[in-house]
């Protein structure tokens, strides 16, 4: 059951609408503007950088216990989301994992290729593994909704070229698949409280007409998935992407890549943005375990 806190926090949710009147570029600021004041949690310093030519933001928390570092994703159906908006989400991860985050600030569509998200996520880890300053071992893929697209075609991009994989991947409500053929777009309409079917078949519009919306590319879900490294995937009950995280756990599973599946009673799309949410520390907590049971080296 849903905390108590939550049902309150939903009551004061405004669900997305379509507004035919607001540009893109509008619809960008807005969620920006909303989110770049926001204070950072205590325990947690931030510094801007550019590695390989990429604008990324690094969430350094006062207490360390991994030397993991997590490169992330954000969200925001890979045409919106920005560093600004999701620098106060990636902060209270660093705290609560006690690792260091890369959040990636990636080129996005449509103005951009579709492959320009992913070549700037992969771009940034290159830099990071060919300098040295960490090993492959030693990272994490991460992401948020269409965060966990980016991560997924990175992954699938460097098994194919054969270069080293990060240790894991985490998804908090990952987005896999941009024809939105998932059950849940329609058994979940009248429960999630964030988003409607509408909006994301709007949504399609940036896709439409220029890819296929099942090119694994936008939609890893159909994606060659083996030899990927352990991933875990929390999604929530009652949100509209409910069916790609079970989609996706199934496919990774069928290609005999290891995944883990946590879904939340009648949490929504990317609760854990949610600080103040109970549910937002029991995701946080279960990473932290996830991370540690990876890190953990084979007994014999």
């Amino acid at each position: 059951m849903a905390s108590s806190i939550s049902r309150t926090i939903r009551k004061e949710i405004v669900r997305e609408e379509i507004r035919p009147d607001r540009s893109l570029y509008a619809e960008r600021s807005e969620w920006e503007n909303a989110m770049r004041d926001a204070a950072l949690p205590e325990g947690c310093a931030e510094r801007e950088d550019y590695l390989a030519g990429v604008k990324c933001l690094w969430l350094l928390p006062d207490e360390f216990k991994s030397e993991e570092l997590v490169i992330y994703a954000h969200g925001g159906g890979l045409v919106t989301g920005a560093i600004s908006t999701h620098r106060p989400f990636c902060a209270k991860l660093a705290v609560a994992l006690g690792r260091r985050v890369l959040l990636v600030g990636y080129r996005r569509l449509p103005e951009h290729a579709f492959n320009a998200p992913r070549e700037d996520f992969l771009s940034v880890y290159y830099h990071l593994i060919d300098t040295d300053f960490c090993t492959p071992d030693d990272v994490v893929f991460a992401g948020d909704s269409s965060g966990g697209t980016v991560t997924f075609s990175a992954l699938v991009r460097l098994r194919q070229q054969m270069r080293p994989l990060p240790s894991a991947t985490v998804c908090f409500s990952g987005a896999f698949d941009t024809s939105l053929s998932g059950e849940s777009l329609q058994n979940r309409a009248d429960l999630d409280p964030l988003l409607s079917p509408e909006v994301l078949m709007d949504w399609q519009k940036h896709f439409r007409d220029r890819i296929e919306l099942t090119d694994p590319l936008i939609s890893p879900l159909f994606a060659d998935l083996h030899g990927l490294p352990p991933t875990l995937l929390l999604a929530g009950d009652h949100e509209l992407w409910l069916s790609d995280s079970i989609r996706m756990h199934e496919a990774l599973g069928s290609h005999g890549s290891p995944s883990r599946l946590s879904v939340y009673p009648e949490m929504w799309h990317v609760w854990p943005m949610w600080p103040e949410l109970p549910e937002t520390r029991d995701a946080m907590k279960e990473v932290d375990q996830f991370l540690e049971e990876i890190e953990m080296p084979a007994t014999t």
